[in-house]
């Protein structure tokens, strides 16, 4: 299979046939000085847009209207990445597509009522009304449509003798279809389509089998060509999808949705199958079709890195114009991050995490991403843990607020802790059928008859501010002491807030005295933590949410390494590189603020002389920076290697050679 190249550009182009002279700036060498200005190795080239037009001389599709006849725009980008030394790929669009959905509606997904899916159209929409952002109707991937797709495909792999991959585009829509193609799917292969399970398990069939032929029709001609499909087949809660990629591209776009803690725990995911990942982010200040819009370089360069970190190829998002000139200003932005990046990829890829720290999925996105958060903040290295993973690398595991254990997967977490293993688990987590699946040391009573509680630390689990009973704006589980210790208790409210019964403006005050319900409790190696803190943390944003669950994490585990005095902002990773006997840290530090609906990263502060710890097995003879390749001093402190990194400025790499 083809490498996957470090330094890609994905190029957008989705463009109304109402725009005259489609294609008719295209200058080859304008092209190629773009890429080289971005230090460009790939860029994602199209075929096909969600318009529904094709830029080649197509004889399955149609071409765009404004576009020379005979000209074939797709060609002659990949002529021109080829010539200096760029990869190509093709992108095909799949789930949208306006002129297919105009010319057959038969052709579009349906819900159980029979009416067509779309994404932000008001179907009684006037035509002089305002078209929301992003709106297109939704196609199903299924019958003649996805004949057409084949056909399309075929069309391509046949017409350019190399085609470096294919990525196929908004995918995975939804989780059922109910167009008349499905429904007759369904009865044919014995699904009742009025069972939602049925319908979905059908939906998945067929997905799986548009996939296998895409790829099929893809290798016979071209066998070391890439393929990937969009718009979940990089979703961490679609496990389904994963096997059908050759690599993984993980769409984020985190100054407008994703955020810049999203990337980290999918990278956990995708790297777990031997196959290459990318990230990808965008040029655009907030997202995709964003004509005229800059991200600011620093940003860019920052979240580049971020990927590399977690071993993850980098792709940036572009939109063409549609007289197909490159917008030298987006190359110039693109440079300076691909740079940077290109200096310390030798660090980068191939390289292993060392964390010891496993979490669980809740497949609830509050919860998970909560949890992701209060880790990456505080500066702790975790892998995601799937059901069946192999248990024995890690030294603890966190199950967040609401993870469903099979019974065999629970035997296996209890199997890890009788050998030694440490676990944090909180709220609804391990609990069937009214009862814990893992023992804290007490008894699980049910849900709390209180909308919102009180908890409150105690000696056993001090926080650095706020030690009295804090709000929590959902009720704790309630348990009863059994053999544990009780780390924090419950306050419960005089009464629930009803128009009989209120106080001032919010919620009841806490009682005088603590509940009889722990808030916390440890047994052993087990600690239980009653709220579900990791949704409340993504909701809310309490600091005293993340200082409990990780001052809980802290009695039952120590991490690889630790760093002083990072701001909370800051992130760090520690992966090895076996082959050439090293580990190497790294240390990032942006502070994203938030203006309007846009995250933003502006301000690039920089950080002196950050202490940092870490337990290794092996001795390490020299540490250095990079890219500086310069030498710092280091000690050996009860079996800890000590150093101090003296700067850092957005970015800092430290060679631990062994």
């Amino acid at each position: 299979m083809r490498k996957l190249p470090t330094r890609q550009v994905h190029l957008d182009f989705h463009t109304s046939p109402l725009i005259p002279g489609v294609g008719a700036r295209f200058d080859k060498k304008q092209f190629q000085a773009a890429l080289i200005e971005g230090d460009v190795n790939s860029i994602t080239v199209f075929a096909k847009c969600h318009h529904g037009y094709c830029y080649y001389p197509s004889k399955v599709g149609t071409q765009h209207p404004t576009m020379q006849q005979g000209f074939d725009l797709t060609g002659a980008m990949m002529d021109a990445a080829h010539e200096v030394g760029a990869d190509a790929p093709i992108y095909i669009t799949a789930g949208w597509s306006a002129l297919d959905a105009a010319n057959h509606p038969e052709w579009c997904m349906r819900d159980e009522n029979g009416k067509i899916y779309a994404t932000n159209i008001d179907p009684d929409a006037k035509p002089d009304d305002i078209r929301p952002d992003c709106s297109w109707y939704c196609l199903c991937l299924s019958g003649d449509y996805a004949q057409s797709i084949y056909d399309l495909t075929r069309e391509i792999v046949n017409r350019y003798k190399r085609v470096d991959g294919l990525f196929y585009d908004i995918v995975y829509l939804h989780d059922a279809c109910y167009c008349p193609n499905c429904l007759a799917g369904m009865k044919k292969a014995r699904l009742d389509p009025k069972k939602k399970e049925d319908a979905r398990a059908y939906y998945r069939m067929s997905h799986l089998a548009f996939m296998k032929n895409c790829t099929d029709i893809l290798h016979e001609k071209h066998p070391e060509a890439t393929i990937f499909f969009n718009s979940g087949g990089a979703d961490i809660y679609r496990p389904e999808y994963h096997a059908g990629q050759t690599h993984y591209e993980m769409e984020d776009l985190p100054t407008a949705w994703g955020g810049y803690n999203k990337m980290p725990p999918r990278a956990s995911v995708m790297s777990r199958y031997g196959k290459e990942y990318l990230g990808m982010t965008g040029k655009f200040h907030t997202s995709w079709g964003e004509f005229g819009g800059y991200k600011n370089p620093d940003a860019l360069k920052y979240e580049v890195l971020m990927m590399a970190m977690y071993g993850a190829k980098c792709s940036v998002g572009d939109q063409m114009r549609p007289c197909a000139v490159m917008d030298m200003e987006t190359y110039r932005l693109i440079g300076h991050a691909y740079r940077a990046l290109e200096k310390v990829e030798p660090w980068a890829y191939p390289a292993s995490p060392t964390a010891t720290l496993g979490v669980y999925l809740s497949g609830q996105g509050a919860s998970d991403e909560g949890l992701h958060s209060m880790l990456l903040e505080s500066h702790i290295d975790f892998e995601i843990v799937l059901p069946g993973d192999e248990l024995s690398g890690y030294d603890a595991l966190v199950l967040p607020d609401s993870v469903a254990l099979s019974d065999e997967e629970a035997a296996r977490i209890n199997a890890f802790i009788q050998n030694g293993g440490a676990v944090l688990f909180s709220a609804q987590s391990a609990v069937k059928d009214g009862r814990f699946q893992i023992d804290p040391g007490a008894e699980y009573l049910g849900e709390s008859t209180y909308k919102k509680d009180y908890f409150c630390p105690g000696k056993e689990l001090p926080l650095p501010y706020a030690n009295a009973p804090f709000l929590c704006y959902e009720g704790a589980c309630r348990a009863r002491l059994v053999c544990g210790k009780a780390l924090a208790q419950v306050y419960e409210p005089f009464f629930e807030r009803t128009y009989a019964t209120y106080c001032s403006h919010s919620y009841a005050p806490y009682r005088d005295e603590p509940s009889e319900y722990p808030a916390a409790v440890q047994n052993g190696q087990v600690i239980y933590l009653a709220h579900p803190l990791c949704r409340l943390y993504k909701q809310r944003g309490a600091q005293l949410f993340r200082e409990v669950l990780i001052r809980a994490l802290g009695l039952i585990y120590q991490p690889k390494y630790a760093v002083k005095g990072l701001p909370s902002a800051g992130r760090t990773r520690l992966t090895r590189q076996g082959e050439h006997r090293r580990y190497v840290f790294h240390l990032a530090y942006a502070s994203p603020i938030q203006r309007g609906n846009t995250s933003v990263i502006e301000d690039i502060v920089p950080l002196y002389d950050i202490p940092v710890e870490i337990c290794l097995p092996e001795e390490i003879r020299r540490i250095r920076l990079i890219p500086q390749d310069k030498d710092i001093d280091f000690c050996l402190k009860d079996g800890k290697v000590c150093f101090t990194i003296p700067r850092a400025e957005l970015y800092q790499g430290l060679e631990l050679e062994y």
